[in-house]
C-alpha cells in the first residue's frame, strides 16, 4: 500500500473563511462554530490584510547530510539588527512573560503539509494540515483537521484548550481516541501537539540557563517545565532571540537532562508586533527520520492587520 499521502492545499478565500472551500461538512466546521465562517470586518477595513513574511533559517540539511544536524544558515532579515547589543534579561518568569506576548491576539487561519521523512529526503508520509485558532480570548479551543490529499477525507480532527492545572488538553472530534498526553506524536510523526502552537511559552518555572549563539543572533536560553507530569518530558528549553523575544529553537528534555526532541523554527511572519511560526522542522533524536510542518496559507479574517513590508 502506498504509504505516501500527497500534499492537499486548500484555497483560502479573501474575506478569510479559509477552510469553507472544502471542508464545509468536515469535523472542523462543527468542532468551534463560532471560528466558521468568519466575521465580517467592520465597515472601511479589509477582511484579511496581506502578510509578509521572509525565511528566518534556509532549507533543510542537504538530503545526504545526517539527521541531527541543524538547518544550514541564512540571513535572518525579518528579525532585523540589534541582538547582540540588546540587554541581556535578568529574570526568567519575565523573558516567558515577554515570549507568550509575541504570539498571536487575533483570530488566525493557517493551512499547509505535514511532511516526515526518512534519511536522504525518502518522504514517508504527507498529508494536509489546517488550523483554526482564536487568541482573542485564552478559553476559545483551537481546531485541527488533517487529511487526504488524494480523497480529501479526514485523517484526523482534534482541538486543544488549556486547562490550569493540566495544561494543554487534547480532544478528538472526529470520534478517535484521544493522545494519552499531548506529548504524543500526531499520525507517528515527530510533531507532537505542544509543537504546533509553541505551547512551551505557557510553561510554568522558567529558569535562565546560559546564552548561545544561533544563526548569528545572541539568544537567550530558558528552562521551563510543564504545568503536569508528560512522558519523558521533564523539560523544555528554549533558545529566544535577545533583541525579538521570539522562540527560535526548543529542545525536549527527559528526566536525565538529556536531548530527546528538537525543534528548529525555520520561517516566520511578523504582524504588528505579534509573530507567526509558518514552518518549524522537528527530530525526534535516533528515530532516523524529521517532520517538518509549513503553513502555506494564513489568513486574518477580522481586522486590516499592518504586515511587514
Amino acid at each position: 500500500m502506498n504509504r505516501t499521502i500527497r500534499h492537499f492545499a486548500l484555497l483560502a478565500a479573501a474575506n478569510g473563511a479559509l477552510f469553507l472551500s472544502a471542508c464545509a461538512s468536515s469535523p472542523l466546521d462543527r468542532t468551534i462554530p463560532n471560528l466558521l465562517p468568519p466575521e465580517p470586518a467592520p465597515a472601511g477595513e479589509a477582511g484579511s490584510a496581506p502578510v509578509a513574511s521572509a525565511p528566518v533559517f534556509a532549507d533543510p540539511p542537504a538530503p545526504d547530510a545526517p539527521l541531527g544536524t541543524e538547518p544550514a544558515p541564512a540571513a535572518a532579515a525579518l528579525l532585523g539588527d540589534g541582538s547582540d547589543e540588546a540587554e541581556a534579561p535578568t529574570d526568567g518568569a519575565a523573558l516567558l512573560a515577554e515570549c507568550a506576548a509575541r504570539m498571536p491576539r487575533e483570530r488566525v487561519f493557517l493551512s499547509g503539509t505535514l511532511n516526515m521523512r526518512k534519511r536522504y529526503g525518502v518522504s514517508i508520509l504527507e498529508c494536509g494540515f489546517e488550523v483554526a485558532a482564536d487568541y482573542r480570548t485564552p478559553d476559545t479551543p483551537t481546531a485541527y483537521r488533517l487529511s487526504d490529499g488524494k480523497s480529501g477525507a479526514t485523517l484526523l480532527a482534534a482541538r486543544t484548550s488549556r486547562d490550569p492545572a493540566k495544561g494543554l488538553v487534547v480532544e478528538r472530534t472526529d470520534g478517535g481516541a484521544p493522545p494519552a498526553s499531548p506529548a504524543e506524536t500526531i499520525l507517528g510523526t515527530d510533531v507532537t501537539w505542544l509543537d504546533v502552537g509553541i505551547d512551551f511559552v505557557n510553561w510554568r518555572n522558567p529558569a535562565l540557563a546560559g546564552e548561545d549563539r544561533l544563526k548569528g543572533r545572541v539568544c537567550d536560553l530558558l528552562d521551563v517545565e510543564p504545568a503536569a507530569p508528560l512522558p519523558g518530558c521533564a523539560k523544555a528549553r528554549l533558545w529566544v532571540d535577545r533583541a525579538q523575544k521570539v522562540v527560535m529553537q526548543a529542545a525536549q528534555l527527559d528526566e536525565t537532562g538529556r536531548e530527546t526532541r528538537k525543534l528548529w523554527v525555520r520561517a516566520v511572519q511578523k504582524v504588528d508586533d505579534h509573530w507567526i511560526f509558518k514552518d518549524l522542522e522537528v527530530e525526534t533524536l535516533g528515530t532516523g527520520h524529521r517532520t517538518r510542518l509549513h503553513f502555506e496559507n494564513v489568513s486574518f479574517p477580522d481586522s486590516a492587520l499592518r504586515a511587514e513590508p
